[in-house]
This record gives structure tokens, sequence and C-alpha cells, in this order.
């Protein structure tokens, strides 16, 4: 009891971290790139992992287990999942970007129902139309997309949104074999090989971590998204959905992930709203909720 209870709390902090990291990507953004942030992002959460395991205070024993599933794991999310997140990041609004992203359950969901073959009921059904008509009245009619927002920006969230749910899939399968610990620290890894090989292949080298210092405010930003957004929020999600179904760990996360984007969009970025946002995240939650109501999907 102690442990699910633990969970839930620590579910809840780890979408408001997610949620925060929109703003933080978009701040960081100003200077660098895509890949520069996402390098710069995952080097930080490495290192503090590294620093844990020199102190002892985690402890990572991967020999003689099926590590392709971590490799499967960590090509989901970080290496597509947060390229095509913080890419959409860059062509919408913070706020925007946030309501997206709210489409994770459904894609558990959907992929539940399509590649493991495992049936889900009537309401995950109404639930996911629900949560998808939110979406489209938040986008449709907002500001961004009135003067030609970006469509591309739309469906790279979107792509992001499928690997997301193919992460919280898989990292609730191997679970049982990999601790949370094992699973955080190998994308971290894997992420940060992935994204400094690309900017090396691009020829933009390490800039990125020069611009960092020469910019406080992005280094700042960067800072957060590593040791908040990567480190400590993803070591809390592994942990949740360890002890709690995919399927409420995700409605949980991205309802908290949700608002607190979007709130700090608004509030921070100024981003626009009006009707169509409070409509469509009420939307948004009540079909989140309404598919997640007495269904527990494993």
């Amino acid at each position: 009891m102690k442990t699910k209870v633990a969970s839930y709390v620590l579910i809840v902090f780890s979408s408001i971290f997610f949620g925060l990291t929109f703003l933080g990507a978009k701040i960081a953004l100003t200077e660098l790139d895509v890949f520069q942030v996402l390098a710069c992002r995952w080097t930080v959460a490495l290192v503090l992992y590294l620093v844990l395991l020199a102190v002892g205070v985690v402890k990572i024993k991967l020999r003689g287990k099926d590590i392709k599933w971590l490799l499967l794991l960590a090509l989901a999310q970080p290496c597509l999942s947060q390229l095509f997140e913080t890419a959409g990041i860059d062509m919408t609004t913070t706020s925007e970007s946030a309501i997206i992203y709210a489409m994770i359950p459904i894609g558990v969901a959907l992929l539940t129902v399509t590649v493991l073959k495992k049936p889900v009921g009537r309401m995950v059904a109404v639930g996911m139309l629900i949560s998808f008509s939110g979406i489209v009245i938040s986008t449709v009619f907002g500001e961004g997309f009135a003067v030609g927002g970006s469509l591309l920006g739309y469906l790279s969230l979107l792509i992001a949104v499928l690997f997301a749910a193919v992460y919280t899939i898989i990292s609730e399968k191997i679970a049982d074999e990999f601790s949370a610990t094992e699973r955080s620290f190998s994308i971290a890894v894997i992420g940060v090989i992935w994204f400094n090989m690309i900017n090396l292949i691009r020829g933009s080298g390490f800039e990125g971590y020069v611009i960092c210092f020469q910019h406080p405010e992005v280094g700042l930003a960067v800072l957060f998204l590593g040791a908040c957004g990567s480190f400590a929020a993803y070591f809390m999600f592994n942990f949740a959905v360890s002890h709690i179904p995919a399927s409420q760990t995700s409605a949980i996360n991205t309802n908290l992930l949700t608002m607190t984007g979007v709130i700090t969009g608004i509030l921070i970025q100024g981003d626009s709203w009006g009707w169509y946002t409070v409509l469509g995240m009420i939307m948004i939650v009540i079909g989140v909720i309404t598919a997640n109501w007495k269904t527990e999907v494993r």
C-alpha cells in the first residue's frame, strides 16, 4: 500500500516537471536548435546519474539481462519521441504543445488494441473521441492556427505522442526485469550518445554547450530540462509505472502535464487563449477520465 501511495505521489510530481519542460524547451530554443537542446538536456541528466552511481546511491545491474528491450525503450523515448516533441514545440506554442501531448493515454489505448490485441471497453472509445475533439477545438480555433500556425508542428507533436505511448507500454512490460533506475539510466546513456552523435554529424559539434554558458537564461532552462525533466521526472515516472497500470499512469500524467503546460504558457509566455482553450482542456480531461473509468488496461 505504501509503495502504491508513493507511486501516485511521484507521478504527480513527475507530471508537473514534464508540464514545465514545454516552457523550458521554448526558452532553450531561443538560442539552440532542437538537436542541441536534446543533447545538452540528456547530458545533464546522465552526469547526475553518474554522480549518484559514483557515490553508491543507486546501483545498476544489467549483466545477464535482455538489454534489447532497453534499446527499444530508449529508441521510443527519448530518441524519437523527444525529437518530434521538441521540434513540435519549436513550431507551435507552449500551451498548444501541452494540449496535444494529452493524447498519450489515447495512444496507449490504441496500441493496446491494435498491437497487443487486448480488448478495451466502449468507454475507452468514447473517451478517445471526446479527447480528440477537445484537441481539435483547442488548435483549430486557436490564434496560431487562425494565422497559419504550423500544421507540421501539430503533426510532429502527434508523432511524439505515438512514441511516448510506445515508451509507456514497453516501460510497464519490462518493469519486472529492469528497475526504474536501470530504465532511466539506460535511456539517459543512449540519449546522450544519440543526440551528441547527430550534432557531430551535422557539424555543430559541442557548440550547444558553449551557448549555454554564453546565455545564462538558456543554460538555466537546459539545466532544468536535464535535472528535472529528464533525470527526476523519468525516474519517478518509471517507478510509478512499475506499480500502477500504464493506462492509469498515462491518464494522471497527461492531465496534470497538460494543465501545467497550458497555464505556464499563458501566464509566462503570453500564449493566446480563449473559450476554445478552456473548452478543449475540459474535454481532454473528461475524455481521459472516461477512457479510464473502471478500465484497467494491462
